[in-house]
């Protein structure tokens, strides 16, 4: 595989029957033929590891949906693709919050499309991709104002639930970033919304790292995606994620001995929650 600047990173295998090369410019020029035919006028950023087996992609289509009257959000396209024999070419729904610069991405199935390097590049996934983004404004809005009506129990619940995400491992202070984040997006402490706690994760993703390189940051932004779909591409029970979030919390400081409180009363709150939750205590 070669890179813009002409550095070979290596032959992944030399068997075109286990194992293609897909060259990260062919690519991003079928995107951009496809985002031609619709007349997007497409700007975006191209992130590569140091040995250039990881790449990603953030692409601005000009186009805006709204979650509200005041949040506005751009939408775009995210491109994951890598060499390292892990890595399929992914793309999925890729968007920023006007009012924040929070980044989204891979909260509906529907638009998510992959292809392996087990068959060589497919550019009719680039070409889906991009038509089913365009063409689903109205499904996003839809999305969006659903998970601004599942609440949770109370914002130490979001907190957990933030932290069963494992969104942690990229932030540097990760109880208090969240709890900032959660302190900027959620409007009633008592009743945030998935809504607010998926934005409190976007918004320490995107503004409280520091020296996380983009294509690490979207297995972060991917695992947020929960909060705003499930395995039946529905938007989430909020007593399950926080049910599960409280309980996979409450057995990891029972079983490991080493585990040190995220804040000071957070077993009473966890026996708290766990009893609103009919869990055994």
């Amino acid at each position: 595989m070669w890179t813009d600047d002409l550095r070979a990173t290596g032959v992944v295998s030399s068997n075109e029957d286990f194992y293609n090369v897909i060259q990260y410019g062919d690519i991003l020029e079928t995107v951009g033929n496809a985002s031609e035919q619709h007349g997007l006028d497409v700007e975006g950023t191209v992130s590569v590891s140091p040995t250039a087996h990881k790449m990603s992609a953030k692409l601005d289509f000009d186009q805006t949906v709204y979650a509200s009257q005041d949040d506005p959000i751009d939408l775009g396209l995210k491109i994951r693709t890598g060499h390292s024999g892990f890595h399929a070419l992914k793309y999925d729904i890729g968007a920023e919050r006007q009012v924040c610069s929070n980044g989204m991405m891979a909260f509906i199935s529907d638009l998510h499309f992959e292809q392996t390097h087990g068959e060589p590049f497919q550019p009719g996934k680039a070409y889906q991709a991009v038509d089913a983004v365009v063409e689903s404004p109205a499904e996003i809005e839809h999305r969006l104002a659903e998970a601004q009506n599942r609440e949770l129990l109370n914002q130490d619940e979001a907190l957990l639930v933030l932290m069963d995400t494992e969104i942690d491992r990229y932030l540097e202070q990760p109880v208090p970033d969240l709890l900032n984040a959660l302190h900027s997006e959620v409007d009633n402490p008592e009743k945030p919304s998935l809504w607010e706690t998926y934005n409190a994760g976007t918004r320490a993703l995107t503004h409280y790292t520091r020296d996380v390189p983009e294509y690490d940051l979207d297995q972060g932004f991917e695992r947020l995606s929960q909060l705003l779909e499930n395995d039946a591409s529905e938007i989430p029970d909020p007593e399950n994620i926080g049910k599960r979030a409280v309980d996979r919390r409450s057995q990891q400081l029972i079983e490991q001995e080493d585990t040190n409180p995220y804040w000071e009363g957070e077993v009473e709150t966890l026996r708290e929650l766990r009893q609103a939750h009919q869990l055994q205590v």
